[in-house]
């Protein structure tokens, strides 16, 4: 979901029970094509744009090409569904014509009730006829609303049969695509539902079952999303919208070892989920950022939370990574040790992309990511950024530590991309953005204040 929401609810607090059944992985033979949101539309009037167009023929092929591919349409999580899935219907009419098979599937919020325990229902009759899912954008509430029965005061839920036509599906090699909030809906784990960086770091998270209200809230699901992605957290419009300090809060918060943040226009490939032959590729315009949380100390500052020690990787198109060994393989790209272009690494001031009420934009979108591209492509050790929020303004040090290192190569485009692996990132409270006493501040934050390992 986007955006900005709190409320006025009991939290629920996310015991170790939950986790466990949520998290528990299941034997899947699909595929998942997970994409961070902004998929560029060939369709609609507009001109053909190559990485989405990439994006809809790797779902094509993996669903059997023209041929064989029964592409379903499940625009539950929009507003307005009809419309929004008339997108993606013109979408694939610009670029397949009738050669493809590919239909709206019409669940929606409003009448979803009436038939979504019948398993002998018309919608139900579809998802068992289609071999491939796109789940599109809007609020990801909605879309376990409608394949759940959720009880918000009981904390529990129950399978529809929606649900279970779609885990058939799945199981019989079904692709099950999504983007933004189809994405951030796919998890066994909790799900995330709303927030932003800033806010996140400063208040933590809170458990919500439903459509949170809007605001900056860092908002979760404790029941977690569909169950198809059993990898750990998982989020959209990540490095746009700067959304690394969200995930890694809500990550440390829950006790998470691992978050997955997929970029707009770009694609988290899923291969063998459930099998020790899983591998995750990443197909499109931005990348992938992984944040792994299983080593971080938590402490505090000046009565704020802090956090040290999280490890980052970045994938763009074409590097591979193995969830079960956290092992990345860039493929295709040359390592940037001793070839380095940059000397030292300018302090970001917007590093988490404020969103501008005015604007009605996210503002210095990638920072974040970008800033972490240009330490390992520079001699320098150490980069530094600040939240453009202050009361506090929160600081975050990126490192470099053994094992760290830059890549680049071309994407199937001819772009260059760069890719990074095991940056060191700490974040906490400083005095002053932007100065060299914040990034000392930063450094010594565990002596002033308490820390702890993570739980």
């Amino acid at each position: 979901m986007t955006s900005f929401r709190p409320q006025t609810a009991t939290v629920v607090s996310l015991g170790c029970a939950i986790l466990a059944l949520t998290m528990s992985p299941s034997a899947q033979a699909g595929t998942l094509v997970l994409t961070g949101g902004n998929w560029a539309f060939p369709g609609s009037g507009g001109a053909s744009e190559a990485y989405g167009v990439s994006i809809y023929e790797e779902i094509v092929n993996l669903a059997g090409g023209l041929d064989t591919a029964k592409i379903g349409i499940i625009s539950t999580a929009s507003s307005t569904p009809e419309r929004s899935a008339g997108f993606y219907l013109e979408d694939f009419d610009a670029l397949y014509g009738s050669a493809v098979d590919v239909e709206y599937i019409p669940i929606t919020r409003n009448d979803c009730a009436s038939y979504k325990n019948d398993s002998g229902s018309a919608v139900v009759g579809q998802i068992r006829d289609r071999n491939a899912f796109i789940f599109t954008g809007g609020d990801q509430s909605f879309i376990t609303d409608c394949f759940f029965n959720e009880d918000p005061i009981a904390a529990t839920r129950t399978d529809t049969a929606l649900i279970e036509a779609l885990r058939g599906q799945f199981d019989a090699g079904a692709v099950i695509a999504g983007t933004s909030a189809g994405t951030a809906v796919q998890p066994s784990a909790p799900m995330i539902t709303n927030g932003e960086s800033y806010e996140g770091l400063r208040d933590g998270s809170l458990s919500f079952i439903g459509s949170p209200p809007f605001d900056n809230t860092l908002y979760y699901n404790p029941l977690g999303g569909l169950g198809f992605f059993d990898y750990g957290l998982l989020d959209s419009h990540f490095s746009e919208r700067g959304r690394q300090g969200r995930i890694i809060r809500l990550a440390s918060d829950l006790g998470v070892d691992v978050a997955y943040g997929v970029d707009e226009n770009t694609s988290l490939i899923v291969k063998n989920p459930g099998t020790e032959d899983v591998i995750f590729e990443v197909l499109g315009e931005g990348g992938v950022f992984i944040s792994d949380i299983s080593g971080a100390l938590v402490g505090e500052k000046d009565g704020f939370w802090t956090i040290s020690g999280v490890t980052a990787t970045y994938l763009t198109e074409g590097d591979q990574f193995n969830p079960l060994t956290k092992t990345a393989s860039f493929i295709g790209k040359t390592s940037l040790t001793g070839q380095e272009a940059l000397g030292e690494v300018p302090d970001e001031e917007n590093i988490f992309s404020y969103y501008d009420f005015d604007l009605r934009d996210w503002t210095n979108q990638r920072a974040f990511t970008e800033q972490a591209i240009d330490l390992v492509n520079s001699t320098a050790s150490i980069a530094f950024g600040t939240s453009l929020e202050n009361n506090p303004t929160y600081g975050v040090t990126l490192s470099k530590i053994p094992g760290s290192e830059g890549f680049v190569g071309f994407d199937s485009q001819g772009a260059p991309r760069y890719s990074f692996r095991t940056v060191r990132v700490d974040i906490a409270p400083v005095p002053e953005p932007g100065l060299m006493l914040g990034l000392l501040g930063v450094g010594v934050w565990g002596i002033g204040g308490f820390s702890k390992r993570r739980v």
